[in-house]
């Protein structure tokens, strides 16, 4: 069975609080008398599903280029169930007790959030669990082998912890080894807990860029 973890993108995908808007111009129109329609499009490179990579907070860090190094097939993957509510942060004392398999390559959290995408959009945005800076490093000494991260928050970093937040940016993106970003993602199925996973992710832009909105997929 194979699963979208992205949500589509589109004029209305909320944002991390400070992004310029998703644009969609017409530069072309065939009402307008032109042989062709055409569009242009504008979008933040951390819009949507999106990869965060070593640039975003690294001076020298791997780019969206380099994305291949990694493969674009990660397993295995496993998705943990962490509920949180509003206003709340992960800590590495919010791992203790979860399945540890030391092969595991990429590590996703539910904390319930994606429920929020939709229903109240502040909410997602504003008062979402974040990421404290132990984490990182306790997730490299759990997982030897991981190079993702993912949640189903707009981002590890809340606006009202930003400064917390760039130091966990830091800490999962330019540490060795570096742990790429899978942000806002649609962990919504039930399915995905309690099993070895395989994620496809597929950058839509391929070039020297700190992050990019991805399709993702996960194979069961």
């Amino acid at each position: 069975m194979i699963l979208p973890l992205s949500y589509p993108l589109s004029r209305e995908s909320p944002l991390y609080p400070g992004s310029p808007e998703i644009s969609i111009n017409s530069i072309k129109s065939i009402d307008r008398g032109d042989n062709s329609n055409n569009s242009l499009i504008t979008l933040p490179a951390h819009a949507g599903t999106h990869m965060d990579l070593p640039r975003h907070f690294c001076r020298h860090g791997n780019t969206v280029r380099d994305l291949l190094n990694y493969g674009t097939c990660i397993s295995p993957v496993y998705c943990y169930d962490l509920p949180k509510n509003r206003h709340t942060s992960i800590s590495s004392d919010d791992l203790n007790g979860i399945p540890v398999d030391r092969k595991a390559r990429g590590v996703l959290i539910r904390t319930g959030f994606y429920r929020y995408r939709q229903s109240n959009t502040i909410a997602y945005l504003t008062e979402h669990p974040w990421i404290q800076p132990d984490v990182p490093d306790t997730l490299r000494k759990m997982f030897p082998e991981l190079i993702l991260f993912g949640i189903d928050t707009i981002s590890i970093s809340n606006p009202s912890q930003r400064t917390m937040g760039h130091e966990s940016h830091r800490s999962f993106l330019c540490r060795k080894p570096q742990i790429m970003l899978l942000e806002d993602t649609n962990l919504s199925y039930d399915c995905l807990t309690g099993r070895a996973l395989m994620i496809r992710i597929y950058p839509i832009i391929m070039d020297e860029l700190d992050g990019v909105p991805v399709i993702a997929i996960v194979d069961i």
